[in-house]
């Protein structure tokens, strides 16, 4: 069957593309390698701006029901004792992926979108003046667009030979839920040589460990997923005697990248962690996938129904892609590089402290406008 859009990768932006285009009555093919519900690598923080996509996308009734944790205060802490405590522009949530992620797939079946999962991409090919081909373990797919949402890595990046996925990464990250303790309305990030570790609670009332580290952190520790470097943090290191690993949900990935990777290969189009990834330092990579998918939407919606070209969509989608994103990505990576170095972290945190104008400004430079929506959708502590 040929269908209007092909959706490869059923995430966040893969999900959230899907929901949009079927609502909008196109013929939408989403197509996941793993079988839903599945725990992903994720630090499971969503920032304030994701109440208004969930209420545009028809699920934030169900956010609310499953027990969504809100958060409104943040901790900075450093190996040296440095402390910064501040209070998010907003509500944000603790939200497991194993309950996000279903909820979205299957918002986007009911809206209409053909959902498979269980199903590998194993080749993309064609573009835009022939069609596309999508062969797959379960048969070979065409579309006249293909959105890639396949995430931070995946050997389709190599099948379709993108400059990244050649060049090797020193970042490794490791995902947790853990018992033993509360953290109630709080994020916290706590710096360690070479890399950090973020702390929130999920709807579970599990709190989700998160920390990325360079390579080397792994040398000679006795432990890989938590390694002796962790300690070094005096306040992580009393947060950690206090948990105990869920040793059912424990993941971890290497070869991370926070390039921009592009937004196109070709004629496909890349949304979500596929075309770029904000450090997890700055807690704003799921909204910003949901974000590409409502960029990319409605010039998709446009191309299908032949009012704007080929050349002019992608045109568009990545002067406005580079123009929302661009900065908030380069100062993420500057705020990543300066937390991993123990006393670059301790002059940072410190100045956060004693001139918070400078911190806020941070944060609301590494994330898009808190949402309009929430003084009607209250989540309460």
């Amino acid at each position: 069957m040929n269908y209007d859009v092909i959706i490869v990768g059923a995430g966040l932006a893969g999900c959230s593309a899907a929901i949009q285009l079927a609502d909008r009555g196109w013929n939408v093919l989403l197509l996941e390698q793993q079988k839903y519900p599945v725990h992903k690598l994720c630090g499971e923080f969503l920032s304030v701006e994701v109440i208004e996509n969930f209420a545009n996308l028809g699920i934030l009734d169900t956010v609310q029901k499953v027990g969504a944790h809100p958060i409104q205060n943040a901790l900075l802490t450093t190996t040296t004792g440095e402390t910064f405590e501040h209070q998010l522009p907003g509500v944000a949530l603790g939200l497991s992926r194993y309950q996000l992620d279903l909820m979205l797939f299957e918002r986007a079946e009911s809206v209409g979108a053909i959902c498979q999962d269980g199903t590998v991409v194993r080749d993309i090919s064609g573009d835009f003046k022939t069609g596309f081909k999508v062969s797959t373990n379960s048969g070979e797919f065409t579309s006249r667009m293909v959105l890639a949402a396949h995430g931070k890595r995946s050997p389709l990046d190599t099948q379709l030979d993108r400059p990244f996925a050649r060049r090797k990464s020193p970042w490794v990250a490791f995902k947790a839920h853990c018992d033993g303790l509360r953290l109630p309305g709080m994020i916290e990030l706590h710096a360690f040589p070479g890399g950090y570790c973020g702390l929130s609670m999920i709807e579970t009332g599990q709190v989700n460990l998160c920390w990325i580290g360079h390579e080397t952190i792994l040398n000679g520790s006795d432990d890989r997923n938590l390694p002796n470097a962790l300690y070094d943090n005096p306040v992580l290191r009393d947060r950690l005697a206090h948990m105990t690993i869920n040793p059912a949900v424990k993941h971890r990935l290497s070869q991370i990248s926070f390039e921009l990777k592009g937004n196109f290969d070709g004629d496909i189009c890349m949304i979500g962690d596929t075309a770029g990834m904000i450090t997890p330092l700055c807690g704003d990579g799921m909204a910003m996938a949901l974000r590409t998918a409502e960029i990319a939407v409605p010039m998709v919606s446009d191309y299908l129904q032949g009012t704007l070209s080929a050349p002019r969509f992608k045109a568009n989608y990545r002067d406005t892609w580079q123009r929302e994103f661009k900065l908030r990505l380069q100062l993420g990576r500057l705020m990543h590089s300066a937390f991993i170095q123990p006393q670059v972290a301790q002059v940072s945190v410190s100045i956060c402290r004693s001139f918070p104008a400078i911190g806020h400004w941070l944060i609301q430079n590494t994330r898009g406008s808190a949402s309009p929506v929430q003084s009607n959708h209250a989540f309460s502590v």
